[in-house]
């Protein structure tokens, strides 16, 4: 058998990557050993995931630094006129690796000064650089520094421009014959290391916050990635102190601020509970049904029936039947209602900011219950995995991967039928382990297109109502129609493996849609909903299971974000917030309403829902309308100034006030409050 004989020009490109693999690794052990004091016991066990998926950024970041080598060794190796400039190569790379090295000098500099790796948002020393420049004179070793930078880079160029004679040593010929091969092979192996993971989707920074832990997390980064990753979002930091100082005291009576002050932007609310003897111990289900849109169901398309089980559900539960989410984005919504602030980034989703991962999230004052993230995808989608596992203490994520029974039904994952039995089947059996509550979040993702019906479907039938019907009932579809339909049937089919469970008796259940859908030929809806964009927003939220004993309506405007306070109320759980969701359900005094936030749109609408009024702010355009009236586009708020002004300052309040949230919400110790 001939022996694989591997060209000199392969083995230089794969030893400069696995020469910086290795330093950065190193740097990574030196940061521990520099910074262990903030390394708690706890947090031992999760050292040896740390630098396992910090070995994998490293690696991308290794094979990016070493793309142009690998290009010019390639053209080298086909046409020798290419090698005339290896020491210009090897200039190149100096600088490159001392640019690295001046990453890390500062980013332990960064870490050592604000605990924190160093991002993008570092530039900002830029617009005073005779200050920054003297600060780090009279603070850092400068001279000792740019000596060892520059050392460094000439190492760097010594290092390279002997790989390239190295790969060109006693090299015969400059045929193509083999080198394509070798040269592709190389290639691939390059975007799996870049790719990072066996996955849907390729590694992505939010994998770095797989701990609740900020020094594990830190620990995972890797700082030239971290500047890379973070680049997009320092230029788009959009909120501002002044502005929201400036409606603070809308603001601050709204939430119900128990102890107002202006000048520290205090936005925290503190809450007892119930007496110890009133609290209870709820097993709790939050379900995030995608686009479970209230113009959809069969609350108000009753000959149609898409959701027959959702319209079920509602009768014997408290619903709330005037419920609006911020936006119409699911990563939106997943922010939203797990930190409890309205995702008014104008940029991306604030699930894809590194620079706002660190949230508090009031479900951790439920220090007792196991808690539990369902959904039948990747967390990667989105990047909600870090807004996830690095915010819910000790949470237990199950994905794509982590299944029993896993059966891929489209680009979503398993279906949503599969993925409530799983997720069935999983608390039934841990339950049963722990003696514990728990708290347990499951988002759909089925009702989607391509609309995919399983096979395995446990027993549904579709119905065709003719494509002319479903246009006029909110769909774009029968497909949609359809999907819909299954969407209801999977929660039905949740529903009775629940009540065979041991949990079932001590569960509330939260089920509600994650956002509204564009439907511009509804006529099932008064048409102020559709003109204003509102269905866009509204959905239900519907309280259910054996717990609720006073089925109702609640037909205060309420809001996404509200939703966690509204557990924690019923539980009677003490907790503290700085959010802006509220306890709607347990507080009959708060004024009711709900923020909205037209992101897809150029100007960006802000806009307020309280009642049966609705304040929108779009651009110089502004007006108050009765948005569910035969004159909804007419603007009312030359007829009731007061209420105009009420609502703009408090819609615009909210605005500014999320926005200053997501990037001051961190996370504390109920303790600490």
């Amino acid at each position: 058998m001939k022996k694989l004989a591997v060209p000199r020009w392969i083995k230089a490109y794969a030893s400069f990557i696995l020469a910086n693999w290795l330093l950065f690794t190193v740097f990574r052990g030196i940061f521990l050993f520099v910074f262990r004091a903030a390394l708690v016991p706890e947090a031992y066990h999760e050292l040896w995931k740390t630098f396992y998926l910090g070995a994998k950024f490293d690696a991308r970041f290794a094979c990016a630094l070493a793309i142009p080598l690998g290009l010019y060794l390639t053209v080298c190796a086909f046409w020798k006129a290419g090698r005339c400039i290896k020491k210009g190569v090897g200039v190149f790379y100096g600088a490159v690796e001392g640019a690295v090295l001046l990453v890390y000098f500062a980013d332990f500099a960064h870490y050592a000064y604000i605990s924190m790796r160093i991002n993008y948002s570092i530039l900002k020393y830029a617009e005073n650089p005779l200050i920054s420049l003297q600060m780090a004179w009279e603070t850092y070793p400068l001279v000792w520094g740019v000596l060892g930078v520059l050392v460094w880079a000439a190492l760097a160029c010594w290092f390279v421009c002997k790989l390239c004679n190295y790969a060109f040593k006693e090299e015969d010929g400059y045929r193509w014959k083999g080198k394509l091969g070798w040269f592709f092979a190389g290639l691939l192996a390059t975007g799996a290391l870049m790719f990072g993971q066996i996955s849907q989707y390729p590694l992505r920074w939010s994998n770095a916050y797989h701990s609740t832990n900020n020094f594990i997390c830190n620990l995972t980064l890797n700082p030239g990635l971290n500047l890379f990753d973070t680049a997009r979002f320092a230029k788009n930091v959009s909120f501002d102190r002044e502005e929201t100082a400036r409606y603070y005291d809308d603001v601050a009576r709204f939430l119900g601020v128990q102890h107002p002050d202006k000048e520290n932007l205090n936005f925290t609310r503190v809450f007892e509970g119930k007496p110890k003897a009133q609290q209870k111990d709820y097993n709790v289900v939050v379900i995030f049904m995608e686009s479970l849109a209230w113009n959809k169901t069969s609350m108000t398309n009753p000959d149609i029936d898409p959701t027959p089980f959702v319209k079920e559900l509602a009768d014997k539960s408290i619903l709330f039947n005037h419920f609006f989410t911020p936006t119409s984005a699911t990563a939106r919504a997943v922010f939203a209602t797990v930190t409890g602030i309205p995702d008014v980034t104008s940029y991306k989703t604030s699930s894809r900011n590194p620079l706002i991962v660190d949230q508090h999230v009031v479900i951790n004052a439920l220090k007792d219950y196991e808690k539990y993230y369902f959904i039948g995808g990747s967390s990667s989608w989105g990047n909600i995995r870090g807004i996830l596992e690095h915010n819910i203490s000790n949470v237990h994520m199950y994905e794509e991967g982590k299944f029993e029974n896993e059966n891929r039904n489209d680009v979503w994952g398993i279906s949503d039928l599969d993925l409530f039995r799983e997720a069935n089947r999983i608390l039934e059996k841990d339950q049963k382990e722990t003696k514990k509550p728990f708290f347990a979040i499951i988002q759909t993702a089925g009702y989607h297109r391509p609309y995919t019906i399983p096979e395995d479907n446990a027993g549904f039938v579709s119905k065709d109502i003719g494509a002319d019907k479903a246009h006029k009932r909110s769909f774009v579809s029968v497909e949609e129609y359809n999907s819909l339909r299954f969407s209801d049937h999977a929660l039905r089919e949740f529903f009775k493996l629940a009540e065979k469970s041991d949990y079932w008796d001590n569960t509330l259940f939260v089920i509600f849609g994650d956002h509204g859908l564009s439907a511009p030929q509804s006529e099932n809806m008064p048409r102020g909903y559709v003109e204003h964009n509102l269905i866009n927003h509204q959905v239900p939220l519907i309280l259910a299971g054996p717990v609720v004993k006073e089925p109702r309506v609640i037909s205060k405007t309420a809001s996404q974000v509200d939703i966690f306070p509204i557990v924690m109320g019923v539980l009677g759980r003490p907790y503290f917030t700085s959010a802006i969701g509220r306890d709607v359900l347990g507080d009959e005094t708060l004024e009711e309403g709900a923020l909205i936030y037209g992101w897809a749109n150029e100007p960006h609408p802000i806009g307020l829902v309280q009642g049966e009024y609705f304040y929108n702010q779009k651009g110089e355009k502004e007006g108050l309308y009765k948005y569910g009236a035969d004159n909804y586009n007419e603007d009312i708020s030359k007829q009731e100034p007061e209420r105009f002004e009420q609502m703009k300052k408090l819609a615009l309040g909210l605005y500014e006030t999320s926005q200053y949230l997501e990037y001051n919400n961190k996370k504390k110790d109920e303790k600490d409050n």
